[in-house]
Formats: C-alpha cells, structure tokens, sequence
C-alpha cells in the first residue's frame, strides 16, 4: 500500500510539473496564428524573447525584444513604456515562456504564450 502511494504522488507530482512547465496554464498561440498576425495586424505586437543570449544569438523573430526569464521581473517598466496592444513571450520549446507568461501577468501585463517556442517558429521556414 504505500509503494502505491508513493508512486502516485510521484506520477502527479510530474503531471502538474508537466502542465506548467508546457504552458497548459496560460493563453497560448500557434507560430502559425502568429506569423499571420504579424503579417496583416496593424497593431503594436511585442514578442519577448525569454532565452539566453547565446540561444537568441543563434537566431530570433525578426523585431522583437531580448529579455532574459531571469532579467524579466526587473524590465517590467521597460516593457510597461513600450505601449504593446498585444505582447507574445517566446523561448525554445513554450516552457520558459509559458512562465514568463505568468511572471507579466502577476505585474498586471496580459501575454499570450508561442507555443512550441522558436522549434515551432523554424519549422515555419
């Protein structure tokens, strides 16, 4: 009885990390839906990257604004100044991102998560 216990904690203790750190917690859009948006919205789009330089080194969406997840608490007035209608957080896979989705939204900032992250922006080429 309690090895199935035990197991059981455990599986949900991965189930839940599994759910936030894929970003089933927040608003998220295809790079698809996005890359349309892109292409014929009129508004003021921000899309924060939220990786490591060297991951943004290697290559990013045209446009938009490096942010480290871990420099994001601290940039939230610059993000604030830029008037975006709509801000769009991205990283390699959604996970930083989706978190980064929660850390602006705790600042009262509304972000969408990409999903999939830039492997999804690439494979777009």
């Amino acid at each position: 009885m309690n090895k199935f216990l035990i197991i059981t904690i455990l599986i949900l203790i991965v189930l839940i990390t599994i759910y936030y750190a894929v970003g089933f917690n927040v608003d998220n859009i295809s790079a698809l839906d996005l890359k349309q948006k892109i292409n014929h919205s009129k508004s003021n789009i921000g899309i924060i990257d939220v990786r490591t330089k060297k991951e943004y080194d290697s290559g990013h969406i045209h446009g938009c604004i490096w942010i480290p997840l871990s420099d994001l608490n601290s940039n939230i007035d610059k993000i604030k100044l830029q008037n975006f209608d709509q801000i769009y957080t991205v990283c390699l896979s959604g996970g930083r991102s989706a978190k980064a989705v929660n850390i602006l939204k705790k600042h009262d900032i509304k972000a969408v998560n990409i999903r999939g992250g830039m492997i999804s922006w690439n494979s777009l080429k």
